[in-house]
């Protein structure tokens, strides 16, 4: 009898079967009982009219880069309306490139989040059947952890959920105090520009007038150099400043949560934040991307509705600055 290639269109695997009258069949992998004619077409295109796929090149290539990326920004600031808006676009570029498929499996699964999504499924199947072998590992190693609590039940999920929260909780926490030793020695920097920035603008300002005075303007440049190094110690010191009071704030809201007993998954979410702002630090990026993730933090720590977490949030003046406005 005639053979026929199926691909499911649950888990992507791609198989034979005879041809006959049954319309359904389960599928060797997954075990799910699929329709045969859908798994039929779904592996034809798939497999069939590779010339009329969409290939981005030169200066789409790029924009698709950028799509993805900003898609990604999106989907982690839970926006993902706006996210699959991009994807979309870049799925008008090409249909070629499995990252774009896998950027749309993450909107639809709310980042990996939703464990009872199904219509991510498809987009993970075509993200599948274009990618090669590398990509196919990345595939894996994206969607691995997703798949495996999408199994989980409930005893299951809750002992998982203990064991990623404590390794979310070592990981920020060793991450936050590596950064102490650097932001010690920034303190004590900053003590430094504190005392020696004015000192060195009054210096510059009365030579300058000094030379002026007594008409003596080729030593002039003596006057500025005292003045340009004085607002260099001043825009470290603020800089620092900002940097000093975040930091405390973050290290304090550390010891605070540790002593407190809040819902596992909330707990994990708040680490994992921390961690990325550990990151922030670490990569010594400017205040305004280290209050991106706190805002974050914050309206997570905010959604308990926990009034003593309220007022220890709004009675700290950093992380008073970065609740959300839709919260203030």
């Amino acid at each position: 009898m005639e053979r026929i290639k199926l691909k499911c269109p649950l888990c992507g695997r791609v198989f034979e079967t005879q041809k006959n009258e049954n319309s359904q069949i389960e599928c060797p992998q997954c075990l799910k009982t699929i329709p045969v004619l859908q798994a039929e077409k779904y592996f034809s295109s798939l497999n069939e009219n590779t010339d009329e796929r969409k290939e981005a090149h030169g200066e789409d290539y790029h924009k698709v880069r950028l799509l993805i990326s900003e898609a990604y920004d999106l989907i982690s600031d839970e926006k993902y309306d706006l996210a699959e808006e991009k994807v979309t676009e870049a799925l008008n570029l090409t249909d070629t490139d499995y990252r774009v498929f896998m950027a749309m499996v993450a909107i639809k699964t709310k980042n990996f989040s939703d464990l009872k999504d199904e219509s991510h499924k498809v987009f993970l199947n075509k993200a599948i059947s274009v990618a090669d072998a590398d990509g196919k590992k990345d595939i894996t190693s994206i969607y691995k952890n997703y798949y495996t609590k999408s199994k989980f039940d409930k005893e299951q999920m809750s002992a998982y959920t203990t064991e990623e929260l404590k390794l979310k909780k070592s990981k920020a926490e060793k991450g936050l105090k590596s950064l102490i030793p650097d932001h010690m020695a920034r303190i004590k920097r900053n003590k430094i520009f504190l005392l020696l920035f004015p000192i060195s603008f009054i210096i510059g300002i009365s030579l300058t007038v000094i030379f002026l005075i007594f008409e003596q303007p080729y030593l002039l440049f003596i006057g500025i150099a005292f003045f340009v190094c004085g607002y260099v110690l001043f825009r470290n010191w603020f800089i620092n400043k900002d940097k000093i009071i975040a930091l405390n704030a973050i290290l304090d809201l550390y010891d605070y949560m540790d002593e407190k007993i809040f819902p596992e998954e909330t707990l994990v979410k708040f680490y994992d934040l921390m961690f990325k702002i550990y990151g922030r630090f670490a990569d010594k990026d400017p205040i305004f991307a280290i209050s991106r993730e706190t805002i974050k933090m914050v309206d997570l720590l905010l959604s308990l509705k926990n009034e003593e977490l309220n007022n220890y949030i709004f009675n700290d003046k950093y992380l008073a600055e970065n609740i959300p406005e839709e919260k203030e």
